[in-house]
């Protein structure tokens, strides 16, 4: 059980984050805003499962590049930034903080893909 009474899913794995990362991606070059969106509104809702789903997902992101380190290519063939997983704590902690910001709006996306909140 996670804090504040929300399990953390078994489904947020390494390859689920990098599946979700890449799909927020390929829909915000596609012009696809519904995942962003549904992100943001789960953010200004301080939503639980998402918060748990941002912070999982940071964890993960920081364990790919340290194993990485500098070959930052997912198994998937996305690039993932070397800071990517930095952008995705400061999501979880303007969220928490409840002061979701618009520039993390994709990985609030990704986070909704990732929990189920967003499709």
């Amino acid at each position: 059980m996670g804090a504040g009474g929300v399990e953390l899913p078994n489904f947020i794995t390494r390859e689920s984050v990098e599946w979700a990362h890449g799909q927020a991606i390929r829909a915000q070059e596609g012009g696809r805003a519904g995942i962003a969106q549904a992100g943001m509104r789960a953010a200004r809702a301080r939503d639980p499962l998402l918060l748990k789903t941002l912070d999982a997902g940071a964890e993960i992101l920081q364990e790919i590049n340290a194993e990485q380190q500098g070959n930052n290519v997912l198994s998937s063939g996305e690039r993932i930034d070397a800071t990517e997983f930095s952008l995705w704590r400061e999501a979880f902690k303007s969220a928490d903080e409840g002061q979701p910001m618009e520039q993390f709006c994709w990985i609030y996306g990704a986070a909704a893909l990732l929990s189920g909140l967003a499709h």
